[in-house]
């Protein structure tokens, strides 16, 4: 069928959709996207920080950034955790992140005793993000001495074994690659990434550090800015201290779609209200106006709708 919008198109395509006579490639969401390896902080290796550490040595954000997106107008590498361009960005402890040591690196991981070690990669093999970095994630793990495993399935199978806290041998995991939209991450308490809540309260990863979760308090009871920038700042030091994820970059998602569209809303996150359709009898808006017969959007896929008639009472769909 017709497609009128497109969600993610892959980047590599955007040229050939940039090309195309009557089609808009733009920019919603002026944030962006961060991404993260993050590593389960209750098994072997990563239950040993100086395993943690050697993934950090390990990262070259430049390396990610061009592997997964490629064209340098869509991404820039950024060490803050809290996103860059934002009010709270900051570099603080970002040395290893930012600087790539992989001799390093394989130190630490014989002085941890788990070189060698098999390190499970959930690999979600229907996003080429995702995809792409786990195969990279795979790489770097066996420079700097692991024995990695990728096991491939679709991102709705891996949101189930992520659950997982048992061990790799038992259904649970060592690595997952994932990416936030920058207006999830704006904050030591918007940011489940860094807490330190362990099994009960923690993001699945489970890193467990009393010190971090008590800045995290003290932010959000924090009086004033000044006092909520220099907490964030401890929180990003102690983050990248016991590794809570390690930051790959950050990047954005442009979006795809007729000319005949208007009305889409600049925004973190995208909406399907307000836009219309002009020129074409057969629907004319997807805000769902009332008409004979009524009309809805369809989303077609996960990432792209179109817009049709139908006799069924008008309901959003995603």
């Amino acid at each position: 069928g017709e497609v009128d919008f497109f969600e993610l198109p892959p980047h590599d395509l955007l040229p050939v959709m940039e090309a195309s006579p009557g089609v808009t490639v733009t920019t919603l969401d002026t944030l962006g996207n961060q991404g993260w390896v993050r590593l389960n902080h209750r098994l072997p290796p990563f239950d040993n920080p100086k395993a943690r550490e050697a993934v950090l040595w390990a990262i070259d954000q430049s390396h990610y950034l061009q592997a997964v997106i490629g064209n340098p107008d869509y991404y820039a590498e950024c060490a803050a955790y809290f996103g860059c361009d934002t009010p709270l960005e900051t570099d603080i402890g970002a040395q290893a992140l930012m600087t790539q040591d992989l001799e390093r690196a394989r130190a630490l991981v014989a002085e941890s005793g788990q070189a060698g070690a098999r390190v499970v990669i959930l690999q979600a093999t229907d996003i080429p993000i995702n995809n792409g970095a786990a195969l990279i994630t795979a790489g770097l793990l066996r420079e700097i001495g692991f024995e990695p495993e990728l096991q491939a399935m679709d991102w709705s199978t891996l949101t189930s074994r992520r659950a997982i806290s048992e061990p790799a041998d038992r259904g649970g995991w060592n690595v997952f690659v994932t990416w936030w939209i920058a207006a999830d991450i704006l904050n030591p308490v918007s940011n489940i990434g860094v807490s330190g809540g362990c099994l009960e309260r923690g993001w699945f990863g489970w890193p467990c550090d009393p010190a971090i979760e008590e800045l995290r308090d003290r932010f959000a009871r924090a009086a004033g800015f000044d006092e909520q920038r220099r907490i964030a700042g401890a929180v990003q030091k102690r983050a990248l201290e016991i590794v809570a994820y390690a930051n790959i970059g950050r990047w954005f998602n442009p979006v795809a779609y007729r000319e005949s569209l208007s009305g889409l809303i600049l925004s973190p996150v995208l909406f399907f209200w307000n836009i219309e359709e002009r020129g074409n009898s057969r629907c004319s808006r997807f805000s769902c106006a009332v008409c004979s017969p009524p009309r809805r959007w369809w989303g077609s896929s996960r990432f792209s709708f179109s817009c049709s008639c139908i006799s069924a009472p008008a309901t959003r769909r995603r």
